[in-house]
């Protein structure tokens, strides 16, 4: 069973193998029919090539699409495929049947036998200006419908044999264009039958030579920044639709021939390029036309050029330690909003070349960093306005030395012997003496040995008894050494401030009711004086007129004063304040009286 299985698999297997490769071969040998230039029908008396995909094909021509039909005496095709179709043969339609003979593949494809009467030519328009172009369109009219296939051609003629100027021409979709250089005053343009030859249609086309009136260029009366960019747009306006493109020019004055600032351009899209250190408040841009630069409109653009007048550097009369650091601020003040960007540098003269200490440096936000080992005592801190080299701001800025370090003196440790252990004193011991025998003293003072008489004994002393030794009391305990205390700090020296003035700004402004302004005040002196001040506000007549604690003036809507006064005054010291003058505008009907008030 087991083997049987698997042959009827391998069967299966070869099967679907047979039946991909089988399809694989129809898809790659299949039969498709086309013919030259694609048309679908033939003149009587005419022939028509024909093209079949496929292997070994083998043509036929037949009145009907099963292939039996017949067909008159003459039409036939060959085994090229050029079929020729007799000059009186009455089927409307002969079916071309291609067959391959390799794998029974095949294709049929029905052609129209037709007859060609005319052809008509027409176009949109009745004249073409030089250097454009035009559109003809062709009917080919005959019987049973005849292809609309044409060969087109342009002449100087009826005939079409005429030349035309290089450049001028007409291609196989009837788009007709006329050279720029082109003399010719009328031009005809051709339309030949694809079936029949014999037939063809022409018409004339005038050739006209546009003229531009003027040029004009929009918009006009516009105002533009300087820094930023403006579209301009050019019509050229004339005769027969001339061309519309035009070069365009930017210039300082009303011939095109002033210099602009470098960075100022005018694009050939029209795109108007103002730079913005461009100086010049009026600009000049022209539009010339291209087919005739003797026709050209022109528009004038105002330019806002901002004005740098002053920049001031904060805070002024500052001492500084070497070896610290301190962040400054530059305010640039001008007209028309200029750009606030400046270079900082920092010098020990008042040329602003002076060289300094390695270590010290300003960097391009303003922050100082004086070096620890800075011996100039004097420094010069500079903020130059990037777009007015001219303007530029300084403080000078006390240094002192950096402190000097005291090092702790080094204590030398105290070695402490450890105390000597006296030993006790040796006890000495008397030996009583031993007993000698007793001797007998014999009268008159002699001793004999050996007497009746004996002696009393003498009384031996006892041993004189040792003292017990004196106690020797414990070495003094040594005391740990005093450990010395590291010196005490010396502290900078505190450098008094004093306040010389404050500086408020902007110091006057013009602005209208129901808005606001923004002031800033500076606090001048020496020793990094306190920068706090007190705001205050007077000559208003409407409660909501008032100025925050930040300096943002709010102007009330029914404000009637014509001038406000905004005063900045040291909290550290009263007595130097700063003052600006407000001017209101655009205010209420009872300005200047006493209506309106709150």
């Amino acid at each position: 069973m087991r083997k049987t299985g698997i042959f009827f698999g391998a069967i299966a297997i070869i099967v679907i193998i047979n039946l991909i490769l089988t399809g694989c071969a129809s898809f790659l040998h299949r039969v498709s029919i086309r013919t030259e230039g694609n048309v679908s029908s033939v003149l009587a008396g005419g022939t028509l090539m024909l093209r079949a995909s496929g292997r070994d094909i083998m043509w036929s021509v037949s009145s009907t699409n099963d292939g039996s039909g017949s067909v008159a005496n003459g039409t036939y095709i060959t085994q090229n495929g050029m079929l020729a179709v007799a000059a009186h043969e009455n089927a409307s339609v002969l079916f071309v049947i291609a067959i391959s003979a390799q794998d029974n593949f095949s294709d049929i494809r029905p052609v129209r036998v037709v007859t060609v009467s005319s052809v008509d030519i027409q176009s949109v328009n009745q004249f073409v200006a030089i250097g454009r172009t035009a559109q003809f369109r062709s009917q080919v009219v005959g019987y049973n419908n005849p292809d609309n296939a044409v060969t087109w051609r342009v002449s100087s003629d009826p005939s079409g044999t005429g030349f035309v100027t290089p450049g001028t021409s007409i291609n196989s979709n009837g788009v007709l264009t006329v050279a720029q250089e082109e003399s010719l005053r009328t031009l005809f343009v051709i339309g030949t039958s694809v079936i029949d030859p014999t037939k063809y249609g022409s018409i004339s086309i005038n050739v006209v030579v546009p003229t531009v009136a003027h040029v004009t260029v929009s918009p006009v009366n516009q105002t533009v920044r300087a820094g930023s960019t403006l579209q301009l747009r050019a019509s050229v306006i004339g005769t027969y639709d001339p061309v519309n493109t035009v070069t365009w020019t930017v210039s300082s004055n009303v011939t095109g021939t002033g210099v602009v600032t470098p960075g100022t351009t005018v694009g050939t899209n029209g795109v108007l390029r103002v730079a913005e250190n461009e100086t010049l408040t009026t600009l000049h841009i022209t539009a010339t036309s291209t087919y005739d630069p003797t026709k050209s409109g022109r528009v004038t653009v105002s330019i806002i050029v901002p004005t740098v007048t002053n920049v001031t550097v904060s805070p002024a009369g500052l001492t500084m330690t070497a070896g610290t650091s301190y962040q400054f601020t530059a305010s640039v003040a001008g007209t028309n909003n200029p750009n606030t960007a400046v270079r900082w540098n920092v010098s020990s003269t008042a040329s602003g070349a002076g060289s300094v200490t390695q270590g010290t440096t300003i960097n391009a936000n303003g922050l100082l960093t004086i070096a620890a080992q800075e011996s100039s005592r004097l420094l010069y801190i500079f903020a130059t306005s990037v777009f007015n080299p001219a303007a530029a701001g300084g403080v000078l800025v006390t240094v002192n030395p950096a402190p000097v370090q005291i090092m702790p003196p080094v204590t030398q440790p105290i070695t402490t012997q450890p105390p000597v252990a006296v030993q006790p004193p040796a006890v000495v011991t008397q030996t009583p003496p031993a007993s000698q025998p007793p001797v007998t003293t014999q009268p008159g003072g002699r001793a004999q040995p050996g007497g009746s008489r004996t002696q009393p004994p003498v009384t031996t002393q006892p041993p004189v008894t040792t003292q017990p030794p004196v106690t020797t009391q414990p070495p003094v305990t040594t005391q740990p050494p005093v450990t010395t205390q590291p010196p005490v700090t010396t502290q900078p020296p505190v450098t008094a401030s004093t306040i010389t003035g404050v500086v408020i700004n902007p110091p006057s402004a013009s602005i209208r009711t129901n808005s606001t302004a923004q002031f800033a005040a500076t606090v001048t002196g020496t020793n990094n004086p306190n920068q706090a001040v007190t705001w205050s506000v007077t000559g208003g007549g409407a409660t909501g007129t008032r100025i925050s604690a930040n300096g943002l003036l709010n102007v009330a809507p029914n404000e009637w004063a014509a001038t406000l006064t905004v005063t900045a005054t040291s909290v550290a010291n009263p007595s130097r304040s700063a003052s600006a003058v407000v001017t209101i505008t655009n205010n209420n009907a009872n300005q200047g009286g006493n209506r309106g008030r709150n």
